[in-house]
């Protein structure tokens, strides 16, 4: 099970490195393709928005598919989108690089989640979670830093095409190691519908957004925010973005355990721990030290909150756990491509780069809003349950005959 694991850790890294590489080089992106830092955020606005439309359409063209087959073909439309991100000579190509290799994430992912929730104890979901998050947190840890690396040795295109190699290595692994069970990736696409109709389902994939958007609006100029406002070397940045992705490493692991125990409880106060962090960010972002610290504080609020959010639609929609999945992942790149979106306009209009922790911050206290209304209503339906059944058992209770 563990070498298993490892590689679906390994693939899972390679889609969420081609996610995230931009990120650490927004400025050799721009200076080459002669755009601005706003535009060449855009590149993580279109990857976002991509997963949100493309996610729930891939995932219910595919649930017949068996799903060892289908990680392999996505993976390998991945490897295509990035060795077309990697030779692109124009930005217009590097977006269509970007689209494609966005095509799959949602349903890469969902199809993840679902087969080692498959695979845990009972009661151990939230850890079977963030066992799969731990491959996004290694693109932190490692695939970001490696790839602005990269990109400030060899060239930003160098990042995409190692991406590409790594991700083909990837799905052969998957056709060595990863057994075929004969499981499709999930039931017809109308029965899984029919999860959204619960509300629990609907609230938590709305209040993803609204958490993503918080999340991504500080991710996306967080290279900025260090070296512009906090006045951070350029030569540190690397370093600093592997502490952030240590930091991201812990804050899973803790949301994993604390999503054991109660999904509803862990992203009603993680979901307010991050909005805080975000806002307090905003009075440390001038300062060099502060900044760091905020931003390792702000990884290990924003994986410990992921967690909990894909556990709580995990078990509200246990019956069709796929398209409920992946439309959470969607909700993830809608969110990021709202938050990226807004950390441009912020800085377009001219609030400055340091005025994106505010907005993180605004658009986080909105989920934790819509997660308090979605427990608090679980709550109340539970106990209403509750007290409609003990009647019932009274009265099953007289009616019984004295042994």
């Amino acid at each position: 099970m563990r070498s298993r694991m490892a590689v679906l850790i390994l693939a899972i890294f390679c889609v969420g490195t081609a996610e995230l590489a931009p990120s650490g080089m927004l400025g050799d992106l721009a200076e080459d393709l002669s755009v601005t830092i706003p535009t060449a955020g855009l590149l993580v606005t279109v990857y976002a928005l991509t997963v949100v439309v493309a996610g729930p359409l891939v995932t219910a063209a595919s649930t017949r598919i068996r799903r060892k087959y289908l990680l392999v073909a996505l993976l390998l439309v991945s490897v295509a989108g990035n060795v077309l991100s990697s030779l692109a000579p124009t930005f217009a190509l590097l977006v269509a690089g970007r689209m494609l290799t966005a095509v799959i994430h949602g349903t890469f992912l969902a199809v993840c989640v679902v087969t080692a929730g498959g695979m845990a104890a009972e009661g151990k979901e939230g850890s079977a979670v963030a066992a799969t998050q731990l491959g996004v947190n290694l693109a932190t840890v490692l695939g970001v830093p490696l790839g602005t690396l990269v990109a400030q040795q060899l060239h930003w295109r160098a990042t995409f095409g190692s991406v590409a190699v790594l991700a083909l290595a990837a799905a052969a692994l998957i056709l060595l190691v990863i057994p075929d069970d004969g499981r499709t990736a999930g039931s017809s696409a109308a029965h899984e519908l029919r999860v959204f109709k619960e509300w629990q389902v609907v609230g938590t994939v709305l209040a993803t957004v609204l958490c993503s958007a918080g999340m991504f609006t500080l991710i996306t100029y967080m290279v900025p925010l260090l070296t512009d406002v906090g006045g951070f070397p350029a030569a540190w940045v690397p370093a600093v973005l592997v502490a952030y992705g240590i930091g991201s490493v812990a804050g899973n692991a803790l949301g994993g355990r604390y999503a054991d125990r109660s999904a509803d409880r862990a992203v009603l106060r993680l979901s307010w721990t991050l909005a805080a962090v975000c806002l307090l960010y905003w009075a440390a972002a001038p300062y060099a030290a502060g900044g760091a610290v905020f931003l390792l504080l702000f990884s290990m609020a924003t994986f410990a909150l992921i967690p909990g959010l894909q556990t709580k639609v995990l078990s509200a929609a246990a019956d069709a756990p796929t398209l409920s999945l992946t439309a959470n992942m969607s909700a993830f790149g809608l969110g990021a491509a709202l938050g990226s979106w807004a950390g441009g306009r912020l800085i377009d209009q001219g609030l400055g780069t340091r005025a994106v922790t505010l907005g993180a911050a605004a658009f986080t206290a909105l989920g934790a809003l819509l997660i308090a209304q979605t427990v608090y209503a679980g709550r109340r339906r539970a106990a209403a349950t509750a007290a409609a059944a003990e009647p019932a058992t009274a009265t099953a209770a007289t009616a019984a005959p004295a042994s």
